[in-house]
């Protein structure tokens, strides 16, 4: 089990300070300001900090791709029910999509010991600024050899799940992604039955791409908005 713990303290409504260990020798404190003003600035900025930890500063030696192995320790229990989808505070929802998302199944756990974290007279804090966009994005960008930049919705993870035979069910993100990342994906014909049906209830039939591996009968649809391309969902074709 790989245990990252992260503990909050508000400064004002819009910094706060997110320490942080990764077992009893590793630690850092950050100085986290969000681009707007909120009560719950320290919950915002713990679970943004959580984000930079994981998927930028790769803490625990790889990025995730599932929350399988994972656990959290965490200051705030908001986020532990933000996790759950059963958190009252809609404001906080976006910025903890990715626990549902990317990292679900990560195991939660609410603790506010300070126990082997950094102390802020000798320890290097390092300033983040976490604007909206990137932290309460909902969708994930994904670098792919064939289409560029994707961008994943959690719509199309759980309907990628559903349909999903072959691979690892339990972690379909990971799963989706490395099947993305394949270099000979292609632009698939569909009928103009299906495309017109899709197109309706994703986007219109100028921006919906269809894509998928020759040998394969999964198809992923792909709205392409002036060069930024979003899937939306995933479905599979009898060849």
């Amino acid at each position: 089990m790989m245990i990252l713990t992260t503990l909050s303290e508000k400064l004002d409504d819009q910094t706060s300070r997110v320490f942080w260990r990764v077992g009893t020798k590793r630690s850092g404190i950050i100085d986290v300001k969000i681009d707007f003003s909120h009560e719950d600035s320290d919950l915002i900025s713990e679970l943004s900090a959580i984000q930079y930890l994981l998927f930028e500063e790769k803490v625990m030696g790889r990025e995730p791709g599932s929350g399988s192995g994972y656990k959290l320790v965490v200051s705030k229990g908001a986020i532990k029910k933000l996790a759950r989808g059963k958190s009252t505070k809609k404001h906080a929802q976006k910025f903890a999509a990715f626990l549902q998302n990317r990292m679900a199944g990560v195991q939660i756990e609410v603790s506010q010991s300070r126990e082997f974290m950094a102390d802020p007279k000798s320890c290097v804090t390092v300033l983040l600024d976490a604007n909206r966009q990137e932290y309460a994005n909902t969708h994930d960008a994904v670098e792919t050899p064939a289409m560029g930049t994707v961008y994943v919705t959690a719509h199309a993870v759980e309907q990628y799940k559903e349909r999903l035979s072959t691979g690892d069910p339990k972690k379909p993100w990971a799963s989706l992604v490395n099947r993305l990342k394949h270099p000979e994906l292609r632009i698939r014909n569909l009928p103009a039955n299906v495309l017109a049906h899709k197109a309706k209830k994703y986007g219109t039939a100028d921006n919906v791409e269809a894509w998928g591996h020759p040998t394969s009968k999964f198809t992923y649809l792909i709205v392409n908005d002036n060069g930024r391309r979003t899937l939306v969902t995933v479905f599979e074709r009898e060849q």
